[in-house]
């Protein structure tokens, strides 16, 4: 081009003033305002996909913007689980989700429940023994496709309230210690005893929380078809860290198996959960899983009657 200027807004000659701004010259009439379309006159502007913008421009058309004020996000601002963005001062005065972690305002917050839902996790809530039947299912399917046999025991499934899940596991010492608010589901089963001695043992189904979202219920449904298996089969393990992680390990293959946006935001808790039992409990059965194969898990459980020497 023979050593001319060449403007970066129109591709002409540069010939009388020079403004260089985003490595290239241009004629200052034609450094515009990606957003207005105005020429860009202050000695600071904002560069978004290598244009230029007015910084006030910028702000109403380039930056998100947060999910409750609405404001432009200028500086650090938090994501939730669901990949909305909050400002912090928003982000603060919201709950998380006990279900998927987002991030609930306080007017989304329900009352009367006792339940932290995001709108997302309410919306597909089973609620009823109905809503809960074709999921209660498809689980149940499921479980036999992974090689998991109950010889034809018939499971009854009860969805309850917060209270009746509590009264089932009042005689029962919890793998969290007993904190049995924290239980979404038992595996109900009976105790026969005989001078003191326990000599046989009843399963007589799985009772779940109701108001779970539709993806958080067909997990625990899978975790207490993993507690059934177990007793049904009379596998003894070591401790709660390798029963409940076992449990936790079909909910894990099961979000795998559905692969839905709702089973990832399950599979991420999971990998990420900080709980002893639950998490890192988890996690090791999970390995285990992977060094020997699942069906080898199974087959090792199954002949051997007890948890695998070298457990986690």
């Amino acid at each position: 081009m023979n050593g001319r200027l060449i403007c970066k807004g129109c591709g002409q000659p540069v010939q009388a003033r020079v403004l260089w701004a985003l490595g290239a010259p241009w004629h200052p009439e034609h450094f515009l305002c990606a957003a207005c379309g105005r020429p860009i006159t202050e000695a600071s502007f904002n560069e978004y996909q290598d244009a230029p913008y007015h910084t006030e421009c910028y702000m109403q058309t380039v930056l998100p913007r947060c999910a409750y004020c609405g404001k432009p996000l200028v500086g650090e601002y938090v994501v939730d689980p669901r990949g909305r963005k909050l400002c912090r001062e928003d982000a603060e005065q919201c709950t998380p989700c006990q279900f998927c972690g987002s991030l609930i305002s306080p007017e989304e917050q329900e009352r009367g429940t006792g339940l932290y839902r995001c709108s997302a996790c309410r919306a597909t809530a089973i609620e009823t023994a109905e809503d809960a039947k074709p999921f209660y299912r498809q689980v149940v399917q499921w479980i036999g496709q992974e090689g998991l046999r109950y010889y034809n025991l018939p499971l009854s499934l009860e969805l309850c309230s917060r209270e009746k899940l509590a009264s089932y596991m009042a005689h029962r010492v919890t793998a969290k210690g007993g904190r049995e608010a924290d239980s979404l589901g038992v595996t109900r089963s009976t105790t026969y005893t005989q001078n003191g001695q326990v000599i046989r043992r009843t399963i007589d189904g799985v009772a779940i929380l109701e108001g779970l979202p539709a993806a958080v219920f067909q997990g625990v449904v899978a975790h207490e078809l993993g507690h059934v298996w177990l007793a049904v089969h009379a596998i003894a393990t070591p401790s709660p860290r390798e029963e409940e992680g076992f449990c936790e390990l079909l909910a894990y293959r099961l979000y795998h198996h559905q692969a839905t946006a709702e089973a990832r935001l399950q599979i991420v808790r999971m990998e990420r959960n900080p709980d002893p039992i639950y998490g890192e409990g988890f996690r090791q059965v999970r390995a285990l899983s992977e060094r020997l194969g699942f069906q080898q898990l199974l087959t090792a459980l199954l002949q051997a009657r007890r948890w695998p020497g070298g457990h986690p």
